[in-house]
């Protein structure tokens, strides 16, 4: 899962500096490169949330997760729900 979280960070990276030298980017390619930073945002969440075996682990990290993706769901502005979540994270730790 590492692998593919590296993969898709040096993708996203390549496509933002081809960004500059394309004056516009295809239709056909950016339909099919939309889902790529949602996927790495997903699969860097994957890695930071389950153990070496795969299964979840439900500590500090899971719940400011939690009310990030909460506030997403209720439209907050992605500034709010990184800062809430953080926030949270970060209370539960210092307890």
């Amino acid at each position: 899962m590492i692998a593919a979280a590296v993969a898709l960070a040096v993708l996203t990276i390549l496509i933002k500096g081809a960004g500059s030298l394309l004056p516009e980017v295809p239709d056909a390619l950016a339909r099919r490169l939309g889902g790529v930073a949602p996927a790495l945002l997903a699969s860097l969440a994957y890695v930071e949330l389950v153990d070496d075996g795969g299964a979840p682990v439900l500590d500090e990290k899971a719940a400011g997760v939690a009310v990030a993706v909460v506030l997403a769901w209720r439209r907050a502005p992605f500034g709010v729900c990184v800062v809430a979540g953080a926030v949270v994270a970060a209370g539960l730790r210092a307890l």
